[in-house]
């Protein structure tokens, strides 16, 4: 057996029901040992008799008012009402409650000890008659109330040890409760770094192809005298244009990192634009795009078409073969909206993953909402994004 946590401190109020209990289990303990004893013909009226009983119901009032330390010091209260347990009556139900309590702590020698302080306490009290009797018992006797005790201390102690054990059982769920909460956190914090990393590699993708056609167009004006007009003025606009953007990328880049297993880091992330692509590759999936997406800003289209394809991933990975509906409604210059949703398979999905964190981060950096909806039959992801123009 090992040593199980300390017991929790229990109520005022919980304290004072057990001390009524074992109040009460000694008022009748006493009684029926006073009984019994006048009944095999102990002598009620000699002073001996009187002042044993005086001596038992002494030691029980004190039983009763050591045995609320039996937290603080288990085993010298357990011992020490061991004792008191075995010339009152009054104080063995109190003596049996402490003996419970060490026996939470599933400790052998703590147990072993107070146990066999009740034995010997016992086998001398009934060897030497220090009892309500007057004479001491036979051995045949001794032996049959040792083995009751025996078999009632065994009792008490299976109950403590098994009270012990549940409250182990309680704490050790509860640790592993709070670690896999944790463990869930930082395997989410980890899916939110990695999301937030690519859409900074994107956006750095992005920013150097702006960066590219600015410094080819300031070259362009910068060494070539044979542009006219017209020329020239788209140049200017060009270059315009994409130091615009290239400023607005650079406002949202949170970190740069890059891919060193990229097949293609130099070339632009896809966009709504390239929506077509991405559907071409999925079987049964009913997109409707129920508003002109030509004024929608690129990096907000990047972002898009991303969640776009997480949301059919998912589907695929958790409901494969169901149908999958894809709605791109909005306003334009407001907001766009993004709907998927596909019927819950009946077959196990396999764990769980972070594609929906990752949904999650990813329109709150664009200061977007995303809701998941997991109901019994459908599962729905509905995402806002703010309509930047392009």
């Amino acid at each position: 057996m090992t040593a199980s946590p300390p017991p929790p401190r229990g109520t005022f109020r919980g304290e004072a029901w057990r001390l009524a209990a074992v109040a009460t289990a000694g008022v009748l303990f006493f009684v029926i040992n006073v009984g019994f004893s006048v009944d095999l013909g102990a002598d009620a009226g000699s002073p001996r008799f009187g002042g044993l009983v005086a001596l038992d119901l002494a030691v029980g009032v004190a039983a009763l008012v050591v045995v609320p330390f039996r937290r603080r010091a288990p085993l010298v209260v357990a011992v020490v009402l061991a004792l008191g347990g075995a010339v009152s009556s009054l104080a063995a139900p109190a003596a049996l409650l402490a003996l419970a309590s060490l026996a939470t702590r599933r400790r052998p020698g703590e147990i072993a000890a107070a146990v066999s302080v009740w034995i010997a306490a016992i086998a001398a009290i009934g060897l030497t008659g220090f009892d309500l009797l007057d004479r001491p018992a036979q051995i045949g006797e001794i032996a049959l109330i040792l083995a009751i005790l025996v078999v009632v201390l065994a009792a008490t102690v299976a109950v403590g040890v098994s009270v012990g054990a549940r409250r182990a059982l309680v704490v050790s769920l509860r640790e592993r409760a709070v670690l896999a909460e944790k463990e869930q956190r930082l395997r989410e914090a980890a899916a939110r770094d990695h999301e937030r990393t690519r859409i900074a590699r994107e956006m750095h993708d992005v920013l150097a192809h702006r960066l590219s056609l600015t410094a080819m167009h300031a070259s362009a004006l910068r060494y070539r005298d044979d542009l006219d007009d017209l020329e020239r003025a788209a140049a200017v606009e060009t270059v315009h244009e994409n130091a615009r953007g290239a400023l607005g990328e650079l406002r949202g880049i949170l970190a740069v990192v890059r891919d060193p297993d990229a097949v293609d880091p130099d070339s632009p992330q896809p966009t709504l634009a390239d929506l077509d692509d991405l559907l071409a590759a999925e079987d049964d999936v009913d997109a409707r795009i129920e508003v002109d997406l030509t004024t929608l800003a690129p990096a907000i289209g990047r972002h898009a078409y991303r969640i776009v394809q997480e949301c059919l991933t998912n589907a695929r990975r958790h409901a494969p073969g169901a149908p999958v509906t894809l709605r791109l409604t909005g306003v334009a210059a407001e907001r766009l909206e993004i709907d998927v949703a596909n019927p819950v398979s009946d077959a196990p999905s396999g764990s769980r993953g972070f594609g929906l964190v990752g949904i999650e981060e990813r329109a709150g950096t664009v200061g977007g909402t995303a809701v998941v909806t997991a109901g019994p039959a459908e599962h729905r992801v509905h995402v806002v994004l703010p309509w930047s123009v392009a």
